[in-house]
């Protein structure tokens, strides 16, 4: 375990019924020793946040964590080389509420669940946040799906207690990874037809609008992923995914949330999906940043440009190290991707995600990004060591493993160096 490099901080204990509602908390399918400010430098230096002390690298990573520690090197290259925007708004450095995803189900339902998210919240502004994003599941707020008032109920407190805590809101709006080891909630889209989908979720969203006022609304960031969970292929190139947001929001009262969309920078087309988008009635583009390695930066980088030029603001909400060796092919099934994320757990990569997120944050402030939110933080509380007890754990094992550190973090009030890495980056 990594409990060594966790720091203590003002204690509240959670109820013990808390260690039965973690199963699919990392599966959701990211006196007080805060750290002290630091004088912010240029945005085209590379963020001075503390990096974690590394374990041992196992053998059987070494050659992977060489690869991203290189292509970490490149991304610092570009960046520290790269002149600033000028006039941008602050960026709002954010993070998940995993707690909260809509992918965990009826869990959410469980009257141990608040305090949970209420100690993440409080945990979270620790950190020095200032907002947070939560991901509310397709279909679960529809009017016919069982319980959907009590999972309004659920989303409507939460967003009031993130309010009460003067952080700013933001929801993705995702489809449920049906089918999947990321979530317990089932689903069949092949029993749904594309229009009718359409219309549920120009619902859903006046519902998300309505109820909990977000000051973001994501409705599309990974159009990829959606049609792998849906079957759907309309929304596989960047016309018809702006086609379907433009049936989405048709008529849809906005009030004071901003709407967008994106997509991922793993896709060869993504800055063309950022251009489709921008140019529509969407108030901002989204984007998510997983791997690092072929034209993924660059496509990240063409993404806030295109829309920049279109004067549309980036939302960046989902951004994590994606463990991904030079000789691997992207994940083709649930299952590839399953191992990929089972790789997070281990602690030795802390410094890997740590360097990872201050270069996000540099990227962030140098191009103006409005919004930006880690995905895994749960592992700003805990970790599992690498060893021969654990390096073959399957996804479901390790999880539960790293979920009791997790557990015992928050019962007293600790973190990880990754944490303070996030809160070094946010203060920079």
């Amino acid at each position: 375990m990594y409990a060594s490099g966790m720091r203590p901080l003002t204690r509240r204990a959670l109820p013990v019924s808390v260690v039965a509602l973690l199963p699919l908390l990392l599966a959701a399918c990211r006196g007080n020793t805060k750290p002290s400010p630091t004088p912010a430098p240029s945005a085209t230096t590379t963020a001075a946040a503390p990096t974690p002390t590394p374990a041992a690298v196992p053998d059987a990573y070494a050659a992977m964590y060489r690869t991203l520690a290189s292509q970490l090197d490149g991304w610092q290259r570009t960046l520290d080389a790269q002149t600033p925007v000028q006039g941008a708004v602050a960026t709002v450095f954010g993070a998940h509420v995993l707690a909260a995803n809509g992918n965990r189900g009826a869990a959410l339902l469980d009257p141990a669940t608040m305090p949970v998210v209420d100690k993440t919240l409080d945990r979270l502004k620790e950190l020095g946040v200032g907002g947070v994003t939560l991901s509310i599941s397709f279909p679960l707020l529809n009017a016919d799906y069982p319980r959907s008032a009590d999972y309004l109920k659920f989303y409507e407190t939460v967003a009031q207690h993130v309010r009460d805590r003067g952080l700013k809101l933001s929801v993705e709006q995702h489809i449920v990874f049906t089918g999947t080891a990321f979530s317990s909630v089932q689903f069949d889209f092949a029993r749904l037809p594309f229009d009718g989908f359409e219309a549920q979720f120009h619902t859903m969203a006046q519902t998300v609008i309505d109820r909990l006022h977000p000051d973001y609304l994501t409705l599309l960031s990974e159009p990829d992923t959606f049609a792998r969970l849906t079957g759907y292929r309309q929304a596989s190139t960047p016309e018809g995914a702006a086609a379907m947001i433009g049936a989405v929001t048709a008529g849809l009262n906005r009030g004071t949330t901003k709407v967008g969309a994106g997509a991922g920078s793993w896709l060869p087309d993504a800055a063309a999906y950022a251009k489709a988008f921008a140019v529509s009635s969407l108030d901002y583009v989204d984007l998510h940043i997983y791997p690092i390695g072929g034209t993924a930066l660059t496509n990240a980088q063409a993404v806030v440009d295109a829309a920049r030029a279109a004067g549309k603001p980036v939302v960046l909400d989902e951004v994590w190290l994606y463990k991904m060796g030079a000789g691997e092919a992207a994940p083709q099934t649930w299952a590839q991707t399953t191992e990929i994320f089972r790789r997070d757990v281990y602690s030795f990569w802390s410094p890997l995600d740590a360097r990872f997120l201050a270069l996000v944050a540099q990227f962030a402030r140098a191009n103006g990004v409005a919004y930006v939110a880690p995905f895994w933080t749960t592992f700003f509380w805990g970790n599992v060591d690498y060893s021969a007890a654990t390096k073959d754990l399957g996804y479901a094992q390790i999880t539960q493993q790293a979920n009791r550190v997790v557990v015992q973090a928050l019962q007293q009030d600790t973190f990880t160096p990754l944490g303070e890495a996030w809160a070094a980056a946010i203060q920079q």
